[in-house]
């Protein structure tokens, strides 16, 4: 998070000394460089830092009175091994402003706290639509130098099995071949179903990133 915030997203970042923030309506991130700052979330908070907010790789050893940690977590940082199968390279179509209330109805169910309304502005989304609804999507989240997360990846439970999530995340690694960066993408510890459809393309796991929730005390 920090190597976004601080490399190609920092236009989007909020920063107040050592801690950065997307905006809310992005999506719920915070950063430090090192777990043994105390964070001025109070100061923070009058600049538009809302709860929750969720810290990834270097979680704050100690918080400021009035806030708390309601949750720790670990997600698992895949990337590819194996070589791209551009099959899929055409799969889904480049979804626009005029999707977006689809793809926040589509990602109530599986990413509830992490799909905002300005998520899409951080990259490339794709998308399947049938009857004239948005069924299933995948995209782009974080970058660094020579690397672009794909993020978002979900399917309507109505519309299950029938492979949109293997092919629109093969559309977006042929993309990113193309382009000449390599690709990652993250997946909760828990999500057993997510990471055997990732590891069955490939993927393998490159690290362990703990994850704490922070809240304001009411």
């Amino acid at each position: 998070m920090w190597a976004a915030l601080s490399g190609p997203h920092h236009r989007l970042a909020e920063r107040l000394d050592e801690l950065m923030w997307y905006p809310p309506s992005v999506a719920p991130f915070a950063a430090m460089p090192s777990a043994d700052k105390v964070p001025d979330l109070e100061s923070a908070h009058r600049r538009g830092f809302t709860k929750p907010a969720y810290f990834v790789g270097v979680c704050p050893d100690n918080l400021p009175p009035g806030w708390q940690v309601v949750s720790r977590s670990h997600i698992l940082q895949l990337f590819p091994t194996a070589d791209v199968d551009d099959a899929d390279a055409d799969a889904g179509t480049i979804l626009g402003e005029a999707d977006r209330a689809g793809m926040r109805e589509l990602t109530q169910a599986a990413f509830p706290d992490f799909f905002r309304d300005r998520t899409a502005d951080l990259g490339l989304y794709l998308g399947v639509h049938e009857g004239g609804k948005l069924i299933a999507m995948a995209g782009e989240r974080l970058t660094f130098a020579g690397l672009q997360e794909i993020s978002g990846v979900c399917t309507h439970p109505d519309f299950g099995g029938r492979g949109h999530a293997r092919r629109l995340t093969r559309a977006l690694l042929s993309r990113h071949r193309r382009r000449g960066v390599r690709s990652f993408l993250h997946v909760s510890e828990s999500n057993s179903a997510a990471r055997r459809l990732y590891e069955s393309m490939g993927f393998v796991v490159r690290a362990s990133l703990p994850m704490c929730k922070i809240e304001r005390e009411t």
